[in-house]
């Protein structure tokens, strides 16, 4: 009987170094995915645009131009038409109109300069506006090229 309870208690003994085994690599694998994850950057907040990158963007007086002049987009280049699709009213002659650089998209002044205040990507596509900053200044302005200004 003797002989017997040593094979149990050997068996038990090598089926819980086995478990404490299996439990800490569970452990690491679980360690090391969650490091993995807190590793990558959380996405960029929305924030919207300060007001010296806002009045940067350029801004033109609608010319009322046919969709068979300039780039076929309508508008005299404006992507999306001659529509404003914020207030979903047709740009008229003379109206002022702000043209994003990244995406072309143009909508009217006020219209857009009161998203922008609390975002930084277009209305319409949602694409995120660069704004590189000047070396020189320490000021931001939206642009095309985020390299601008760097040396």
């Amino acid at each position: 009987m003797d002989s017997d309870v040593v094979v149990i208690m050997a068996a038990l003994f090598c089926a819980l170094i086995c478990l404490v085994g299996l439990a800490l690599v569970a452990r690491c694998a679980w360690l090391r995915r969650s490091a993995s994850a807190a590793a990558s950057p959380p996405p960029a907040p929305n924030k919207g645009l300060k007001k010296k990158a806002l009045k940067s963007l350029p801004m033109l007086s609608f010319t009322g131009a046919k969709e068979s002049e300039g780039d076929g987009r309508g508008g005299g280049g404006i992507a999306g038409g001659t529509e404003c699709p914020i207030c979903l009213a047709e740009f008229v002659e003379g109206d002022e109109i702000r043209v994003l650089p990244q995406c072309g998209h143009g909508f009217h002044v006020s219209c857009v300069d009161t998203w922008l205040v609390s975002h930084s990507s277009c209305p319409s596509c949602r694409r995120i506006l660069v704004v590189a900053t000047c070396q020189k200044c320490g000021g931001g302005i939206v642009s095309d090229d985020p390299n601008r200004f760097l040396p």
